[in-house]
């Protein structure tokens, strides 16, 4: 409700605050923040959210793949928040914390740091810690017959990955790794987008039955009581979780941008667009698929059984190739998850650079070893998190569009005019 008020308000509102550009788009000034920002939200934890949200539905009494439907129903009231929120940090020219301590007060802007960071270098991280380990489990199963022990995961994938991470951020290389992967992400992105289209074309005469698994599973609510609350809720965490939304990194990756406020909040919302649409649509339909059609898959209540089933579809169809490209795309989106959370650590914490560090390894090492022993620790702790930070931020715009927006009108009319 406080998100469609803010929607409102920015339409209502855009020209007053805003500029339209008439000026030809350019790739080199879209390149960074579409950069930083897909690459930070594209990966594998879109993936394992997608798969958990179908788990957490079908527990709940529905089959799983009603999740596409709860989550378009959710993107009307979310994806525009994305606008709003780049859109006003862009015009106010604030991180997401300054344009909370100033709409709500320096507690909430600091409670809003510690949450979003706790969220990022923790919890997002733990996701993308979570896939990497799964792919090279499973790698070293098929090819070599061997079974990682949850020692052998700590000592040869997690500490190593740690420790390269923490030599790259005390060289303060990090924006360097971040562009190069970020680049690697978008080319590997391409090859996905070509994979998944490969999948539907040899899967062709699945569409329908998806299309009508996904419709009966949507009507077929346990109980109008609770079913409909469950979608509701399940949907918007997954959306927020996939694109983050509400949580203020869309305009954190715009903090350096060099474009109009308003393109620069369109193209945010567009990366959104296509974050959800990579994670939900893809990351269902393969599964699903292999749920109906390929052996031994189940929507297990086991995080690491439901990646196996996802890369075991993927490879019933499209072999060797196509689990080549999905398991490259896990690592190489993992790493600059993992990356791209310092930069909104960086960005955010207003403390010394070693201090940051020091905080930012231990979150991290943290959140690795949780992935290893109770991986579910990480995603309620995730799901709590970003109630809060999304929350706060809410609140901030909401107070923004309500009362504070005419102060910001009043000083750019005194600064135009002198």
């Amino acid at each position: 409700m406080v998100g469609g008020v803010i929607t409102y308000r920015t339409v209502t509102l855009l020209n007053s605050v805003s500029k339209r550009d008439k000026t030809k788009w350019k790739f080199s000034k879209i390149k960074s923040s579409l950069s930083i920002s897909l690459s930070s939200k594209v990966g594998t934890g879109a993936i394992i959210g997608v798969l958990t949200a179908m788990w957490k539905i079908s527990n709940s009494g529905m089959r799983g793949e009603s999740i596409v439907l709860w989550v378009i129903i959710g993107m009307f009231f979310l994806v525009p928040i994305t606008y709003s929120e780049v859109l006003f940090c862009q015009i106010t020219m604030k991180t997401p914390r300054d344009f909370i301590d100033y709409n709500i007060n320096k507690k909430a802007g600091f409670v809003y740091m510690i949450s979003l960071v706790t969220l990022y270098s923790f919890g997002f991280v733990g996701f993308q810690l979570t896939g990497i380990q799964s792919v090279v489990k499973i790698f070293f199963r098929q090819n070599f017959n061997y079974e990682f022990t949850q020692s052998g995961l700590l000592f040869y994938i997690i500490i190593p990955l740690i420790l390269a991470v923490t030599i790259i951020v005390i060289t303060k290389n990090y924006k360097i790794f971040i562009n190069a992967l970020g680049s690697m992400v978008s080319l590997i992105i391409l090859f996905y987008s070509v994979f998944f289209i490969s999948f539907v074309l040899l899967t062709i005469e699945f569409i329908p039955q998806y299309i009508s698994l996904i419709w009966e599973d949507f009507m077929n609510l346990k109980s109008a009581f609770v079913g409909i609350p469950i979608g509701l809720i399940i949907g918007f965490q997954r959306i927020i979780q996939i694109s983050e939304t509400s949580l203020g990194t869309s305009a954190l990756a715009s903090s350096d941008a060099e474009n109009s406020p308003r393109r620069e909040a369109l193209l945010q919302t567009i990366s959104t667009i296509i974050t959800i649409f990579i994670a939900v649509v893809i990351t269902s339909y393969v599964f699903t698929y292999g749920r109906y059609n390929v052996p031994n898959i189940n929507l297990s209540e086991n995080g690491f059984e439901r990646i196996v089933g996802y890369l075991f579809s993927v490879a019933s169809v499209t072999g060797n190739l196509g689990l080549g490209i999905v398991i490259i795309f896990f690592i190489l989106s993992g790493l600059t998850t993992v990356l791209g959370s310092f930069h909104f650590l960086n960005r955010t914490m207003h403390i010394g650079e070693n201090e940051k560090i020091i905080f930012y390894i231990s979150l991290i090492t943290l959140s690795g070893v949780l992935s290893i022993s109770n991986f579910d620790i990480i995603f309620d702790a995730a799901d709590l998190l970003m109630f809060i930070v999304g929350s706060i931020n809410l609140m901030a715009m909401f107070i923004f569009v309500i009362k504070n927006i005419n102060k910001f009108k009043r000083r750019e009319w005194r600064n135009t005019n002198g």
